[in-house]
């Protein structure tokens, strides 16, 4: 800076001076970094345990290194007695034995269940980038997912400064019920969070219990409207329904997944279907030979069960069958975790003030639930504003991500999701960059630096198309000194007051065409 009387130079020479040549500048935030929470294999970073720790990572490949794969999901085979049950098809599949027909259901052990592994696999399928893991607990864990641990692992993220979204996939696999709602503590947890940080919104997922129909998907909306409570909506943002998809191949699917405890069930099945596909007594007593090995193969010889099941499969189409049932079961998945990815490639093409809508899914079959108008409708205005967005199916587009509000549907400031996000942008960037200002001289000057810099981030952004106006002036203001935005006691007290307006932009949801038709007269 130039001398001043206080600092002049004390000796004759040549002294050089130098100035900054641009004024002090704003740079914007990230904003596509979710947070997952989760359960998974391991949590080893080189040799050190990362378990309730943030980590941060670029990859699927990454991500396996420290946390593993997937957990082997097990399956029991359970008989369907109920005639009624059999009458309306809710079996999975029938088999004659012994003259009789037999129906069975396949149902996944809860020790199994878990959605972060494939959830990822969905978020880097659909543009995911970077993003922080916490390991909440392992799949050994008993008994399953524990509201207690997702609680710990969401403290974990808390003071981490970077994530902008929570993603917890496993929150579904919680107890809804009304004596044990672990899942209701949970999102509102996230929701809490979200609220006090003001740096990252929650993206959660409908938890679906039961099969759904046009008769109780009502009660399904309704209970999460309910769960999800009253707090801090504008943060929150939930998608429906599940998504059928192909994150996982038939490959990784073979008879292991049938849990121990239905082994000798599935060995009666095979031996039934042998009986009646195999009246070659030498054919048969082959493929016999390969079902009774089912008992005796080690799991864990991954060669060999692969070996074995190809040759059932072969043998036996019904197991190829019951597996292609399993993968089905397997590859149903809550829609945060390619929801993020969706936010992630939006903010990255388009900015994150464009809404992350009207976009097809990528490695997803369909919606495990085909909604219609009137049953969308239902859930994008509802009464009480707790918009659910729908994911639908529309032909020759696929799964098409169709809603685009926040929790909050009844804020004419917060409906939209990203209007909630871009705020959040602006509002950190311009956080972050006024830090160098808190030990600076409360003066003209700085006032001056503060609002030549703001107004600069904000023209960027109104350039880009982030804000409403057909010029800067209309888009936003900025203004910082004593009497416009402080008082000669703000000062006084330390205070340095920057009051911005913005300009958002609202999408059409609703485009409306009018028709009119001119009748044609005589003459």
């Amino acid at each position: 800076m130039p001398s001043t009387d206080n600092d002049r130079q004390k000796t004759p020479g040549v002294y050089v001076t130098e100035l900054d040549a641009f004024p002090p500048s704003i740079v914007g935030v990230q904003t596509d970094v979710p947070a997952f929470i989760g359960y998974t294999e391991k949590a080893d970073a080189n040799g050190k345990s990362v378990s309730m720790q943030p980590v941060k990572i670029t990859s699927l490949a990454e991500f396996e290194t420290i946390f593993g794969k997937a957990c082997a999901a097990q399956f029991d085979l359970v008989a369907v007695t109920d005639s009624t049950a059999i009458g309306e098809g809710e079996y999975c599949f029938k088999v004659s034995q012994n003259g009789t027909e037999k129906y069975y259901d396949l149902v996944q052990t809860v020790g199994s269940q878990f959605n972060l592994y494939n959830s990822m696999r969905l978020f880097y399928a659909n543009g995911g980038d970077t993003c922080y893991v916490v390991s909440a607990g392992s799949y050994a864990d008993q008994p399953g997912i524990s509201q207690q641990k997702l609680a710990k692992g969401l403290e974990a993220i808390a003071d981490q400064i970077g994530p902008t979204m929570l993603v917890l996939p496993d929150a579904v696999l919680l107890p809804t019920s009304d004596h044990d709602n672990q899942y209701q503590n949970t999102i509102r947890q996230m929701l809490e969070q979200c609220g006090k940080l003001q740096d990252r919104v929650a993206i959660l997922d409908v938890p679906i219990t039961q099969d759904v129909t046009g008769q109780n998907l009502g009660s399904i909306i309704a209970k999460f409207r309910t769960d999800v409570g009253s707090q801090q909506l504008n943060y929150g943002m939930s998608y429906f329904p599940y998504l059928d998809t192909t994150v996982t191949s038939i490959n990784e699917i073979d008879y292991t997944n049938i849990s121990p405890n239905s082994i000798d069930t599935l060995i009666s099945i095979l031996t039934s279907e042998n009986n009646r596909l195999n009246p070659d007594a030498n054919q048969h007593t082959v493929i016999q030979k390969d079902i009774d090995a089912i008992s005796t193969t080690a799991r864990s010889d991954q060669q060999a069960v692969q070996t074995l099941n190809q040759n059932l499969t072969a043998a036996i189409p019904l197991l190829k069958d019951i597996e292609t049932m399993l993968l089905h079961d397997i590859n149903q998945l809550p829609c945060s975790g390619a929801m993020a990815g969706i936010y992630t490639t939006v903010d990255n093409t388009k900015g994150v003030w464009n809404a992350p809508a009207n976009i097809s899914l990528t490695a997803v079959n369909n919606p495990s639930f085909k909604l219609d108008n009137e049953q969308q409708g239902d859930l994008n205005v509802p009464l009480d504003g707790k918009a659910v967005n729908a994911i639908r199916e529309f032909p020759g587009r696929g799964s098409v991500v169709w809603g685009a509000r926040t929790l909050d549907g009844n804020s004419n400031d917060w409906r939209y999701i990203h209007v909630r996000r871009t705020l959040i942008y602006i509002e950190q960037s311009i956080k972050t960059a006024l830090d160098q200002f808190v030990f600076a001289p409360n003066d003209g000057k700085t006032w001056s630096t503060v609002t030549a810099m703001v107004s600069s981030f904000l023209q960027g952004v109104w350039s880009q198309g982030g804000l409403m106006g057909a010029t800067a002036s209309e888009a936003f203001t900025v203004e910082c000194g004593i009497g416009s935005t402080m008082t000669k006691q703000d000062i006084l007290e330390g205070y340095m007051i920057v009051q911005v307006t913005l300009q958002m932009i609202r999408p059409a949801e609703f485009i409306e065409l009018t028709f009119k038709q001119e009748m044609q007269t005589g003459s």
